[in-house]
């Protein structure tokens, strides 16, 4: 958007529907106030708004308006600077406020349901560092792949052709949110589960005590151990669990 800001206005007549080159002219301070701006407006989007449109719609329905949304506001930004003056500057923060309110939604939620499908909470940390890799890369390659095409698109007089190609790589993310299905809730917090003899050997170094302890004695119902009370035992099980648990 930067880039689309800082671009000179059009001094050829368009051609409809696509075929048009222009920006809006607008200096490096007014640029750099709408960037402030956009942060500011995503900071309350993400702490007030969010929260409540993920506790009405859930995770995944979120996500997929969210993704559904965005191929058609890469479509349209670029044809902002067609508008006549007086309705820019309002449709730049129209578009901007539904590009963090999307940005807000769609990240957290995707996260979350990230987490939701770990079977275990031993490879959350593998399955993040996955994802925030692969996010790296794409951020990496997108700025280059986009800026060839705004090159390519300006040569040719499609000021709009980068981001109808990001548009187009947003309808199938947007598609392939369809067939998502959503994990449930703390999944990852599962518990190990395995057969009665690797449980035991999961629990047996908690156990691992001398044999004179008391809590041998209890379980140890041989006849030398008899004497021990009822009400002594039970009570050194309570207390056993407790700690244990």
């Amino acid at each position: 958007m930067p880039v689309l800001f800082s671009m000179p206005e059009s001094d050829t007549p368009p051609s409809p529907p696509f075929k048009f080159i222009g920006g809006f002219a607008m200096s490096t301070k007014t640029i750099g106030f709408i960037l402030s701006m956009q942060g500011f407006m995503q900071m309350i989007v993400q702490i007030f708004i969010f929260p409540i449109i993920n506790r009405r719609f859930g995770n995944i329905w979120t996500f997929r308006v969210t993704a559904l949304s965005y191929p058609f506001l890469y479509f349209i930004i670029p044809y902002l600077a067609l508008l006549p003056q007086q309705l820019r500057m309002p449709a730049v923060y129209v578009v901007l406020l539904w590009k963090v309110t999307a940005q807000a939604a769609a990240y957290p939620s995707l996260n979350m349901m990230l987490a939701n499908m770990a079977p275990s909470t031993t490879v959350l940390g593998t399955l993040n560092g996955a994802a925030a890799s692969s996010a790296s890369l794409c951020r990496a390659i997108g700025p280059i792949l986009a800026g060839f095409l705004q090159s390519v698109g300006l040569d040719l007089g499609y000021s709009g052709l980068s981001w109808w190609v990001c548009g187009l790589i947003a309808v199938v993310g947007a598609t392939e949110s369809l067939w998502m299905k959503e994990g449930p809730k703390n999944s990852g917090r599962a518990e190990l589960v395995g057969t009665p003899d690797e449980e035991a050997a999961l629990l047996e170094p908690i156990f691992e005590v001398n044999s004179s302890d008391p809590g041998i004695i209890c379980l140890d119902r041989s006849p030398e151990h008899a004497e021990e009370s009822e009400e002594y035992c039970e009570g050194l099980r309570v207390d056993t669990i407790t700690k244990v648990g």
